[in-house]
């Protein structure tokens, strides 16, 4: 009784010394202590063993934020679907205590799962990657698309590209998912409304064109104006040479007259 025990105990301890975080005491980066995850500000992502440098986690915890809007499908029969998928991240050198399979994390069901909407949630460590969500059952991919995912990079030890490939590998996953349930209506709305404004254009175009061409008659008709206008003044011109040319022949004649009647 006394050997089980103490094997009992020595397990105990092994585990504690394997597993350096448990789910009551590993930080919330939406806390207070959110510090502790490595980063600046409340986020979704945690790194409190600092597994990424500075720089490689300010990009995860980009590509985290984004993902909630990248996911988003406006034209969506559903509200999940037209809200997105919030995802989230938990990052330690050892497996979290209290995961019984190494396939799947606790993070999404914990009391500090950090969000109220739905969650997909992503555990890495030095074992790979295991994974959770918190989702309707429609929002749910096939498991093997998940443990597909996974595949990729498992033996690696660049944990930044491991996490970078993984979030924009299930990002397109889910996107493709998302869009089994895109409204048809919607998406006929759209072309009539394409279809519309393409109607639109031609007819802008058409009564451009009719202002162009009346423009370009207007330009004529100023230029055969102008034409007219420069006759008429060499016209008037010739005519005002004839009438002074008639005055001097008058003068002319005027004083013929008055010398012929002194003789």
């Amino acid at each position: 009784m006394i050997n089980f025990q103490i094997k009992f105990l020595i397990i105990i301890c092994l585990i504690i010394k394997i597993h350096s975080w448990n789910w009551d005491n590993y930080p919330s980066p939406r806390g207070p202590d959110y510090s502790k995850c490595g980063v600046s500000k409340p986020t979704y992502v945690c790194d409190p063993d600092g597994m990424l440098t500075d720089q490689q986690r300010k990009e995860i915890v980009e590509l985290v934020e984004d993902f909630k809007e990248k996911t988003r499908r406006p034209k969506s029969k559903f509200l999940f679907a037209r809200k997105g998928l919030r995802l989230i991240v938990a990052l330690a050198n050892h497996k979290i205590a209290g995961d019984f399979t190494p396939e799947y994390t606790y993070l999404c069901r914990n009391d500090r799962r950090w969000t109220s909407s739905e969650v997909h949630g992503i555990e890495l460590n030095e074992e790979g990657f295991s994974f959770c969500h918190f989702i309707p059952p429609l929002m749910e991919l096939d498991k093997k698309l998940y443990k597909k995912v996974n595949e990729e990079d498992l033996y690696s030890k660049d944990y930044f590209d491991m996490l970078k490939n993984y979030i924009e590998n299930l990002r397109m996953l889910y996107l493709h998912h998302f869009s089994i349930f895109d409204n048809q209506d919607a998406s006929n709305e759209d072309n009539i409304t394409l279809s519309e404004v393409h109607s639109s254009l031609q007819d802008t175009k058409k009564a451009l064109s009719e202002v162009q061409q009346s423009l370009d008659q207007g330009n004529q008709t100023l230029t055969n104006s102008q034409a007219a206008i420069e006759e008429n003044k060499l016209k008037l011109s010739e005519m005002r040479e004839l009438l002074t040319q008639g005055q001097k022949l008058n003068e002319k004649n005027t004083v013929s007259l008055q010398f012929f009647n002194n003789l």
